[in-house]
């Protein structure tokens, strides 16, 4: 190969390389973001810690068990039938819900089923199900009911029901004494009736209780089983993009080492400037979600079809996913920047550090004739042997 085809094949290799960097430097920012927004969002450790802090830490989840939980509605949904037991709360005050909401909830039990959630959709991302299997396990609710807690329980609720008329009194005594049922109009009675009431309201609690589902689906798992597996690939392609995305940068490095890095300049030059310029990226990236991050929430949450309050929940869980993805975003770009920094700084020192050391150039010297020595003795005279001459010269 001459030397002009070699010049040609180092420029190529250069050029190549050159479009290899401006890739890097374009890649490296979204594979930085991707990479900080999938870890919270697909790791089920971070994405329970996250929300747990901002969703079970701010009480909302437990606002809402106690308007919800003792509801007709709730009633109906489990039990699959009309007002069996919800009309018996409907004269709760909110005070007397929060008592029950502390006597009969079991400790930890929010929290046990929102990571329990969590832990099932991460399971589903995995396997062959259409539909995840979302559920509430009322096991240990029913468990702290049956354990004794009915009796408090009705004697909060029957103290709810306002004061009989002596009319209602006669007709409670008729319907639920004499027929095993209580009238429409619910009051409290007087004493000793009351504690007939109360008694036997939680010996028919206590069977109601009792044929509850241990679990109560909040999917249904026959409707609609192609949007789910639609979803899922969705999820799934999103969660290989976001996790392994940083490979494509990577792998651009060891192409443009093996292309045209040969020495510590080099390095500065394809590796350090890169890093910086994506580096600067990221940052840039992070500030531009950053200051669109209360129109991205906003307008998620306005999309929501759900009640205020579910929508103050899904908007306090998102400000804090997004929140845990842009933290680690900040932190690798600065990081990558100060690489690049590194790199470049080293290759710089490298090379001031080898021109000092090469050795000065010597300029050819003069070539000098031989000087031939000529025999003195040829042209001196003899001296003569026998009495040294006299005069100036002696």
């Amino acid at each position: 190969m001459g030397q002009g085809q070699r010049s040609c094949f180092g420029m190529g290799l250069k050029f190549i390389a050159f479009i290899m960097a401006v890739g890097l430097i374009i890649s490296m920012p979204f594979a930085l973001a991707g990479r900080s927004f999938g870890r919270v969002l697909f790791r089920p450790g971070i994405l329970g810690g996250v929300l747990r802090e901002s969703i079970l830490g701010s009480g909302a989840i437990e606002d809402i068990l106690r308007s919800k939980l003792l509801t007709d509605e709730i009633f109906t949904s489990i039990s699959g039938e009309d007002e069996i037991l919800g009309r018996y709360f409907e004269y709760l005050s909110p005070g007397e819900r929060e008592e029950i909401f502390l006597a009969l909830l079991p400790p930890n039990w929010v929290e046990e089923q929102f990571s329990t959630g969590i832990r099932e959709i991460s399971a589903w991302l995995d396997d062959d199900r259409p539909v995840p299997k979302l559920a509430l396990d009322i096991t240990p609710l029913k468990a702290k009911l049956l354990g004794g807690g009915i009796t408090t329980f009705v004697d909060i609720v029957v103290d709810s029901w306002p004061s009989c008329k002596p009319e209602q009194v006669e007709a409670l005594q008729r319907a639920f004494f004499e027929g095993g049922q209580l009238p429409e109009d619910i009051c409290e009675p007087p004493e000793p009736m009351r504690s007939r009431v109360v008694d036997l309201a939680s010996i028919g609690f206590e069977e109601q209780v009792r044929i509850l589902p241990e679990k109560v689906p909040l999917l249904e798992t026959d409707e609609s089983p192609q949007d789910f597996l639609a979803l899922k690939e969705q999820l799934r392609f999103f969660r290989a993009i976001s996790l392994w995305g940083w490979m494509l940068p990577l792998s651009l490095l060891g192409l443009i080492m093996a292309l045209v890095i040969r020495t510590w300049k080099d390095v500065g030059r394809w590796w350090g400037i890169p890093f910086i310029l994506g580096g600067v990226g990221a940052l840039f990236v992070a500030l531009l979600l950053s200051a669109a991050r209360a129109e991205v929430v906003s307008s998620w949450s306005a999309n929501m079809t759900a009640s205020a309050a579910l929508q103050g929940v899904f908007s306090a869980g998102l400000n804090a996913l997004y929140r845990a993805g842009l933290r680690p975003l900040w932190l690798q770009g600065i990081f990558v920047v100060m690489i690049g920094l590194v790199l470049w700084l080293i290759s710089r020192r490298g090379g001031k550090a080898r021109s000092m050391a090469a050795p000065a150039v010597i300029e050819p010297a003069t070539v000098a004739r031989p000087i031939v020595e000529t025999d003195a003795s040829a042209h001196e005279p003899e001296e003569e042997e026998g009495e040294p001459p006299e005069g100036i010269f002696g």
